[in-house]
């Protein structure tokens, strides 16, 4: 099965930025962990990584089943485009000054992590975007729904691995006047290149 470069490099991109910016899993995760220990993330990364594959095979499995000729796949992939170009503009107006974490979470384990992933509006957007922009270019069908779900999922459990060790020194990166200024402008930067050839790609 040929995977397109571009469908890679697009995939990388938004997962980067995913991993990247604050969300209800990172959160989530750094906050649980600083009240109850690391170890105390085990069984709700488990739950996390089960929800997000099954919220990657129910989008992907809709998306399939929608005509590629059809108007309804346009309007999707101008939709896609659209929304990594609000992305880029989210990502630049994020108030970092004001990002905390919860210091006053309960105790929470695998079954909060998989509802947590049918909750959260950003994973939703993400997932469908993804799928809706990059499956054709991943062969398409079930091997490609799989392959972008591995993909996706494997960076997904290290960055909330990474979250859980280093989660406040990363917050205090994207807090710091400089240095957060120039990891969100290079995330926008990523996304808005990538909006732009993918508008290039539609118009041609």
């Amino acid at each position: 099965m040929a995977v397109e470069t571009e469908a890679i490099l697009g995939l990388l991109t938004i997962l980067s930025v995913g991993i990247f910016t604050p969300g209800p899993n990172n959160v989530t995760a750094i906050s649980h962990s600083a009240v109850h220990g690391a170890r105390s993330n085990v069984s709700l990364l488990v739950g996390m990584v089960v929800g997000f594959i099954l919220v990657h095979l129910i989008i992907g499995l809709t998306v399939e089943q929608i005509d590629k000729d059809s108007i309804l796949y346009s309007f999707l992939e101008w939709f896609g485009l659209l929304f990594f170009v609000l992305l880029g503009v989210i990502i630049l107006r994020l108030p970092i000054e004001r990002l905390s974490v919860d210091e006053n979470i309960q105790r929470i384990d695998y079954r909060h992590g998989i509802l947590l992933q049918f909750v959260n509006g950003k994973e939703w957007v993400f997932v469908s975007v993804i799928m809706i922009e990059f499956l054709e270019g991943f062969g398409g069908g079930m091997s490609g729904i799989l392959l972008i779900t591995s993909i996706t999922t494997t960076g997904g459990l290290l960055s909330m691995i990474l979250w859980t060790m280093i989660g406040h020194k990363l917050m205090d990166t994207l807090r710091h006047e400089r240095r957060g200024k120039v990891m969100i402008r290079c995330l926008a930067g990523a996304i808005f290149l990538f909006a732009g050839l993918g508008l290039v790609r539609q118009l041609v």
